[in-house]
């Protein structure tokens, strides 16, 4: 499968949140949740009988999410929508991929920090289950 986030800007992110460095197996973790929660959103948009995936399709939407750099590739994502489900993509889902991503980074980042490490990896990633 295509990557959908864009590898660059989250290395930054988390560089520019902790000062920490990422190893490359963080990376396909992350990939895979958002296409399980574009698929899940694929499936909710669906249930509600709706032409376009939407920011609150989301499981974890935020209102008025404030994102600063789009951490997605929104191409891909749309492209994904597109292809699997024939719908269109809000640039909502944009917002809510991305508000993901950061989550999962923060929590990757605690994780990392807890265990006394400098280098985020793919054993720190957690699917998020909240924003908190």
């Amino acid at each position: 499968m295509e990557n959908l986030i864009v590898v660059s800007k989250v290395k930054k992110f988390i560089k520019e949140k902790a000062d920490m460095n990422t190893s490359s197996g963080f990376f396909e973790p992350v990939n895979n949740d958002i296409i399980k929660a574009c698929r899940d959103a694929i499936a909710h948009t669906k249930k509600l009988g709706r032409k376009t995936v939407m920011g609150k399709d989301f499981n974890l939407y935020v209102e008025n999410a404030e994102i600063g750099e789009a951490l997605i590739i929104a191409s891909k994502v749309k492209k994904l929508i597109k292809e699997e489900a024939g719908l269109s993509t809000s640039t909502q889902a944009i917002d809510q991929l991305t508000n993901r991503v950061q989550t999962i980074c923060l929590k990757a980042i605690a994780h990392a920090q807890a265990d006394k490490r400098k280098t985020v990896m793919d054993r720190d990633f957690t699917p998020p289950t909240s924003l908190v």
